[in-house]
Protein backbone atom coordinates (compact mmCIF):
# COMPACT_ATOMS: atom_id res chain seq x y z
CA UNK A 1 0.00 0.00 0.00
CA UNK A 2 2.52 2.76 1.01
CA UNK A 3 4.36 1.75 -2.03
CA UNK A 4 1.04 1.96 -4.34
CA UNK A 5 1.33 5.86 -2.63
CA UNK A 6 4.87 6.30 -2.70
CA UNK A 7 3.95 5.51 -7.17
CA UNK A 8 0.38 8.31 -6.95
CA UNK A 9 3.19 10.72 -4.95
CA UNK A 10 6.07 10.24 -7.93
CA UNK A 11 3.26 10.54 -10.54
CA UNK A 12 1.61 13.24 -9.32
CA UNK A 13 5.38 15.49 -9.27
CA UNK A 14 6.02 14.39 -12.53
CA UNK A 15 3.07 15.80 -13.67
CA UNK A 16 3.32 19.12 -11.89
CA UNK A 17 6.47 19.30 -12.72
CA UNK A 18 5.50 18.68 -16.64
CA UNK A 19 2.89 21.57 -16.45
CA UNK A 20 5.15 24.16 -15.08
CA UNK A 21 7.51 23.50 -17.80
CA UNK A 22 4.92 23.85 -20.51
CA UNK A 23 3.52 26.82 -18.88
CA UNK A 24 7.06 28.05 -19.12
CA UNK A 25 7.48 27.20 -22.79
CA UNK A 26 4.88 28.48 -24.20
CA UNK A 27 2.86 31.01 -21.85
CA UNK A 28 4.02 34.42 -22.05
CA UNK A 29 3.39 37.65 -20.24
CA UNK A 30 0.67 39.78 -21.28
CA UNK A 31 1.93 42.07 -23.70
CA UNK A 32 4.99 40.55 -24.13
CA UNK A 33 6.94 41.11 -27.98
CA UNK A 34 7.68 37.82 -29.27
CA UNK A 35 11.10 37.43 -31.66
CA UNK A 36 9.65 38.01 -34.98
CA UNK A 37 10.57 34.85 -37.32
CA UNK A 38 12.08 37.39 -40.24
CA UNK A 39 13.97 39.55 -37.94
CA UNK A 40 17.34 40.25 -39.97
CA UNK A 41 15.59 39.42 -42.98
CA UNK A 42 14.91 41.89 -45.51
CA UNK A 43 11.26 43.93 -45.07
CA UNK A 44 8.99 46.39 -46.90
CA UNK A 45 6.44 48.05 -45.44
CA UNK A 46 3.61 50.45 -46.85
CA UNK A 47 2.53 53.49 -44.82
CA UNK A 48 -0.78 54.77 -45.21
CA UNK A 49 -0.25 58.40 -44.50
CA UNK A 50 -3.56 59.82 -45.77
CA UNK A 51 -7.32 59.71 -44.25
CA UNK A 52 -8.50 57.29 -46.85
CA UNK A 53 -8.35 53.20 -47.03
CA UNK A 54 -5.81 52.81 -49.96
CA UNK A 55 -5.42 49.12 -51.93
CA UNK A 56 -2.50 48.00 -54.23
CA UNK A 57 -1.54 45.49 -56.46
CA UNK A 58 2.22 44.88 -56.18
CA UNK A 59 4.01 42.89 -58.15
CA UNK A 60 7.73 41.67 -57.61
CA UNK A 61 9.18 40.76 -61.19
CA UNK A 62 11.11 37.57 -61.99
CA UNK A 63 12.77 37.24 -58.59
CA UNK A 64 15.56 35.09 -58.16
CA UNK A 65 14.83 32.65 -55.45
CA UNK A 66 17.90 31.47 -53.07
CA UNK A 67 17.30 27.77 -54.77
CA UNK A 68 17.97 29.66 -58.30
CA UNK A 69 14.60 29.74 -59.86
CA UNK A 70 13.42 33.02 -60.92
CA UNK A 71 9.84 33.48 -59.99
CA UNK A 72 7.28 36.50 -59.96
CA UNK A 73 5.28 37.18 -57.00
CA UNK A 74 2.10 38.92 -56.58
CA UNK A 75 0.51 40.76 -53.74
CA UNK A 76 -2.57 42.79 -52.82
CA UNK A 77 -2.06 45.38 -49.92
CA UNK A 78 -4.97 47.05 -48.13
CA UNK A 79 -3.90 49.52 -45.79
CA UNK A 80 -6.28 51.66 -43.33
CA UNK A 81 -5.54 55.66 -42.74
CA UNK A 82 -2.56 55.49 -40.29
CA UNK A 83 -1.66 52.01 -40.49
CA UNK A 84 0.82 49.95 -42.13
CA UNK A 85 1.63 46.34 -43.74
CA UNK A 86 4.89 44.58 -44.05
CA UNK A 87 6.32 42.19 -46.27
CA UNK A 88 8.92 39.88 -45.29
CA UNK A 89 11.26 39.37 -49.00
CA UNK A 90 13.83 37.06 -47.51
CA UNK A 91 11.00 35.17 -47.07
CA UNK A 92 9.16 34.98 -49.82
CA UNK A 93 12.50 34.52 -52.06
CA UNK A 94 13.24 31.50 -49.61
CA UNK A 95 15.74 33.16 -47.55
CA UNK A 96 14.34 33.03 -44.00
CA UNK A 97 15.55 35.12 -41.57
CA UNK A 98 18.32 35.82 -43.78
CA UNK A 99 19.29 38.85 -45.47
CA UNK A 100 18.76 39.48 -49.16
CA UNK A 101 22.31 39.10 -50.49
CA UNK A 102 23.99 42.42 -51.28
CA UNK A 103 23.11 43.92 -54.44
CA UNK A 104 20.10 42.44 -55.29
CA UNK A 105 17.73 44.51 -57.32
CA UNK A 106 14.01 43.70 -57.95
CA UNK A 107 11.79 45.33 -60.20
CA UNK A 108 8.16 45.78 -58.96
CA UNK A 109 5.25 47.03 -60.64
CA UNK A 110 2.50 48.68 -58.47
CA UNK A 111 -1.16 49.81 -59.12
CA UNK A 112 -2.55 52.43 -56.35
CA UNK A 113 -6.34 53.00 -55.31
CA UNK A 114 -8.33 55.03 -52.56
CA UNK A 115 -11.21 53.13 -51.05
CA UNK A 116 -13.67 54.50 -49.55
CA UNK A 117 -16.30 54.10 -52.51
CA UNK A 118 -17.78 57.43 -52.14
CA UNK A 119 -17.50 58.21 -56.18
CA UNK A 120 -15.45 60.89 -55.95
CA UNK A 121 -11.61 62.20 -55.57
CA UNK A 122 -8.75 61.87 -53.07
CA UNK A 123 -5.28 62.47 -51.87
CA UNK A 124 -2.89 59.15 -51.76
CA UNK A 125 -0.23 59.51 -49.43
CA UNK A 126 1.94 56.65 -49.15
CA UNK A 127 5.72 55.57 -48.04
CA UNK A 128 7.52 52.74 -49.10
CA UNK A 129 10.54 51.66 -46.55
CA UNK A 130 12.82 48.70 -47.00
CA UNK A 131 15.07 48.14 -44.25
CA UNK A 132 17.30 44.37 -42.99
CA UNK A 133 19.12 43.27 -40.14
CA UNK A 134 16.07 44.68 -37.63
CA UNK A 135 12.75 44.26 -36.79
CA UNK A 136 11.51 47.79 -37.30
CA UNK A 137 13.36 50.13 -39.34
CA UNK A 138 16.19 52.31 -38.15
CA UNK A 139 16.79 56.50 -38.65
CA UNK A 140 19.04 55.72 -41.19
CA UNK A 141 16.51 53.62 -43.39
CA UNK A 142 14.97 55.83 -46.16
CA UNK A 143 11.45 55.85 -47.21
CA UNK A 144 10.35 57.19 -50.54
CA UNK A 145 6.84 59.14 -50.39
CA UNK A 146 4.17 58.44 -53.35
CA UNK A 147 1.70 61.22 -53.28
CA UNK A 148 -1.28 61.82 -56.03
CA UNK A 149 -3.90 64.40 -55.66
CA UNK A 150 -7.14 64.10 -57.53
CA UNK A 151 -7.34 60.23 -57.93
CA UNK A 152 -10.53 58.72 -58.19
CA UNK A 153 -11.89 57.43 -55.08
CA UNK A 154 -14.51 54.78 -56.25
CA UNK A 155 -13.20 51.46 -54.90
CA UNK A 156 -14.88 49.48 -52.17
CA UNK A 157 -13.27 46.37 -49.93
CA UNK A 158 -14.81 44.56 -47.46
CA UNK A 159 -11.69 44.48 -44.39
CA UNK A 160 -12.32 45.83 -41.19
CA UNK A 161 -8.06 45.68 -40.89
CA UNK A 162 -5.49 46.08 -42.40
CA UNK A 163 -3.96 43.07 -44.29
CA UNK A 164 -1.68 41.91 -47.20
CA UNK A 165 -1.38 39.05 -49.09
CA UNK A 166 1.26 37.38 -51.49
CA UNK A 167 1.31 34.32 -53.82
CA UNK A 168 2.86 32.83 -57.04
CA UNK A 169 -0.51 32.55 -58.83
CA UNK A 170 -3.13 35.21 -59.66
CA UNK A 171 -5.69 33.49 -59.66
CA UNK A 172 -4.60 31.74 -55.91
CA UNK A 173 -4.24 35.02 -54.59
CA UNK A 174 -7.57 35.76 -55.52
CA UNK A 175 -8.88 33.47 -53.73
CA UNK A 176 -7.28 34.16 -50.76
CA UNK A 177 -8.06 37.87 -50.94
CA UNK A 178 -11.50 36.62 -51.68
CA UNK A 179 -12.53 39.01 -54.57
CA UNK A 180 -11.13 40.43 -57.43
CA UNK A 181 -10.10 44.24 -57.62
CA UNK A 182 -7.47 43.94 -60.66
CA UNK A 183 -9.93 43.82 -63.10
CA UNK A 184 -11.94 47.41 -62.67
CA UNK A 185 -10.45 50.70 -61.96
CA UNK A 186 -10.10 50.68 -58.37
CA UNK A 187 -6.61 50.48 -58.66
CA UNK A 188 -5.32 53.43 -61.62
CA UNK A 189 -2.52 54.56 -60.57
CA UNK A 190 0.80 52.95 -61.90
CA UNK A 191 3.89 52.68 -60.58
CA UNK A 192 7.37 51.09 -62.14
CA UNK A 193 10.19 51.06 -59.90
CA UNK A 194 13.24 48.83 -58.08
CA UNK A 195 14.07 47.68 -54.80
CA UNK A 196 17.88 47.25 -54.40
CA UNK A 197 19.69 45.73 -51.50
CA UNK A 198 22.79 47.68 -50.75
CA UNK A 199 26.21 46.29 -48.97
CA UNK A 200 25.15 46.99 -45.47
CA UNK A 201 21.88 45.79 -45.70
CA UNK A 202 19.47 49.31 -46.07
CA UNK A 203 17.24 49.26 -49.17
CA UNK A 204 17.03 51.79 -51.69
CA UNK A 205 13.62 52.14 -53.63
CA UNK A 206 14.00 54.02 -56.76
CA UNK A 207 10.69 54.80 -59.24
CA UNK A 208 11.06 54.65 -62.77
CA UNK A 209 8.26 56.42 -63.60
CA UNK A 210 6.13 59.36 -62.63
CA UNK A 211 3.08 57.72 -61.46
CA UNK A 212 0.19 57.93 -63.72
CA UNK A 213 -3.03 56.72 -64.38
CA UNK A 214 -3.29 53.61 -66.47
CA UNK A 215 -6.38 51.57 -67.04
CA UNK A 216 -4.29 48.19 -67.12
CA UNK A 217 -4.20 46.27 -64.08
CA UNK A 218 -1.63 43.74 -62.49
CA UNK A 219 -3.77 40.82 -64.25
CA UNK A 220 -3.28 41.84 -67.23
CA UNK A 221 0.54 43.29 -68.00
Amino acid sequence: MKQNNLIVVIVLVAVIVIGALAATTFMKPQGQQASAAGEQSTKLAFYNNGTTWVSADFNLENVTLKNGSIQTIYSEEYIKPGDKVTIDLSELAGYSNEPLPAGTTITFLAWFGLNNANNSTGNLNITMQGWSNTFDPQTGDQGLNLGYTGLPDDGSINLTDSAVFTDTDMNSLIQKVGFDDSTNSQEPLFVQGTITVNSDGTVTITTLNTPTLCSLMANSV
